[in-house]
């Protein structure tokens, strides 16, 4: 158990969201399922104790009270234990459509511009009318993740605001490092012609040194990854003093695609 619920680190999110426990509040939310089929398991095994349930609630920043009911709702209905906590859903709630996250892409994450264009496609007879913007702000809010948000309203570099690079526990030196790449947003003279560089690092999570780092005037490649890895493993001069071989090199496979094969 304690393995299954126990408490995260500590640590921040790049969106801001609010934290609790080390882990984003919709992340605790995400647990609560499992974390009751768990218990309901243990119950009918009749291992459960006063401890499982402390422990699951000290995990999931709630009160021992609330998780007995959670436990006793999934007894009465096992459809209960998918969400815990929430509440019943209702079939005339309003969900988020795919022409709503198209128009939240053209309106650039605008709600009173995307219920103003619902309205005008509802009265051409083109669509039923939309709810109200308090009905539509709440669906969006809880239909989409915070990233889903920043990125209609702002575009890809908005989203990665919120991708959780060195969101990692912290351990110890070269346990664990990430790999990523980005375009400088500067121009450089490259055979006479103005480029924007891409720099690749290596950063160690225990410590958040910059193991080891390529710049490259093209695009990222399986040469640039080597070469960022070679700086960060090597230690003598002029490399160093951080670095060395790490136990895991973890890897965004969407951005190092290089990587894949």
């Amino acid at each position: 158990m304690t393995g299954a619920f126990g408490p995260g680190e500590a640590g921040g999110h790049a969106d801001g969201s609010h934290v609790r426990g080390g882990l984003p509040s919709s992340s605790l939310s995400a647990l609560r399922g499992p974390a009751v089929r768990r218990l309901l398991a243990l119950r009918q095994e009749q291992k459960l104790t006063i401890r499982h349930v402390r422990l699951m609630a000290q995990s999931l920043e709630v009160t021992e009270r609330t998780v007995w009911w959670w436990l006793a709702a999934a007894e009465r209905d096992e459809s209960a234990a998918a969400e815990p906590g929430a509440r019943a859903q209702s079939k005339d709630r309003f969900s988020v459509t795919p022409e709503v996250r198209r128009l939240l892409a053209l309106w650039k994450g605008n709600v009173a511009a995307v219920h103003r264009d619902l309205i005008a496609r509802a009265a051409r007879g083109e669509g039923e009318p939309p709810p109200s913007i308090p009905t539509l702000h709440r669906a969006i809010q809880r239909d989409l993740t915070p990233r889903e948000r920043a990125g209609l309203a702002g575009g890809e570099r908005a989203a990665r605001k919120h991708d959780v690079f060195l969101a990692r526990p912290r351990g110890w030196r070269n346990q664990v490092w990430e790999i990523d790449h980005m375009q400088a947003p500067v121009l450089v003279d490259v055979d006479g012609r103005a480029r924007r560089p891409w720099i690749t690092w290596f950063t160690d999570c225990a410590t958040n040194a910059v193991t080891g780092v390529a710049v490259t005037p093209g695009d990222p490649s399986r040469e640039s990854v080597l070469a960022a890895l070679r700086s960060a493993v090597l230690r003598e001069e002029p490399y160093g003093p951080f670095g060395g071989v790490p136990e895991k090199v973890w890897v965004a496979v969407a951005r190092i695609s290089c990587l894949g094969r």
